[in-house]
């Protein structure tokens, strides 16, 4: 077995900032519990749990899902119920913020991506981030992957700021066009009907969606020693998402979003 203390070893940065990102998870799951709130650790926070028993070494990050339902109740009342120092990140709590993605800062912190925008001031807290899920229509995989990721890209481009460029010109006549090509595209794949589970549009990472009986009914998982809410099958899961997931990725795709960070 790979030796992987080089990247979250005892008292690194890395693993200072995942472990105050544990700290707010466990938060979200009291509140999550106390309402009986439906959420799961997703993407790669769930594949650290199967393959390493927690945070893949090198990953700095964090994922949950919930359906809309509980999503929308989460963000009414998670202000309400966290500690004071951590802050529920929507555009209605944090004007500046330009991101449809909610997430559950860390206020003792400062955290740097190559996506900030620093001509707003928003929160840049070390964070959770919470995926919506929503029902999808079953449709081809191929078609749905290329509706998402077109999605994704024309939406990534008005939310980030952009370098000035040729490029970026060019993009700023065509991606409204594209934009609006893909909406009606999907409008109309919803027109059949909504049988599987997916992320709301802008925020579907994989383009993937997957049935219901991955999920629920919920299940448990140690993630770095606590447990957590979990698919009930996440081998099913996990392969829909990244196939071969056991196999770790070489070392140049072993990728961290740090820029950044200060942890008080």
């Amino acid at each position: 077995m790979e030796d992987f203390s080089q990247y979250n070893g005892e008292d690194t940065v890395l693993r200072k900032m995942q472990l105050r990102i544990l700290d707010i998870l466990v938060e979200i799951d009291k509140v999550c519990r106390k309402h009986d709130l439906k959420y799961w650790i997703d993407f790669g926070t769930l594949l650290g749990a199967v393959r390493h028993g927690g945070f893949i070494p090198w990953d700095d990050d964090l994922d949950i899902a919930m359906p809309t339902e509980d999503f929308k109740r989460f963000i009414e009342i998670a202000p309400l119920e966290l500690p004071k120092t951590l802050f529920v990140q929507t555009k209605v709590t944090d004007p500046s913020y330009r991101s449809t993605l909610c997430k559950v800062r860390d206020t003792r912190s400062f955290f740097i991506t190559q996506y900030e925008d620093f001509t707003r001031d928003y929160h840049k807290g070390l964070y959770v981030d919470v995926f919506e899920v929503v029902p999808y229509p079953k449709v081809a995989k191929k078609t749905q992957k290329t509706i998402m990721r077109w999605l994704k890209k024309t939406y990534f481009f008005k939310t980030v700021k952009q370098d000035v460029n040729f490029k970026n010109l060019l993009a700023t006549i065509t991606f409204p066009i594209i934009k609006a090509a893909f909406n009606l595209a999907w409008g109309a794949a919803c027109l059949k009907p909504k049988t599987k589970l997916g992320y709301e549009k802008h925020f579907s990472p994989y383009g993937n969606s997957y049935d219901k009986s991955m999920v629920f009914p919920l299940s448990e998982i140690q993630f770095e020693g606590k447990n957590f809410m979990a698919p009930n099958d996440p081998d099913r899961y996990l392969t829909s998402i990244y196939g071969d997931y056991m196999k770790i990725p070489p070392r140049e795709k072993r990728i961290t979003h740090i820029i950044y960070v200060d942890i008080h």
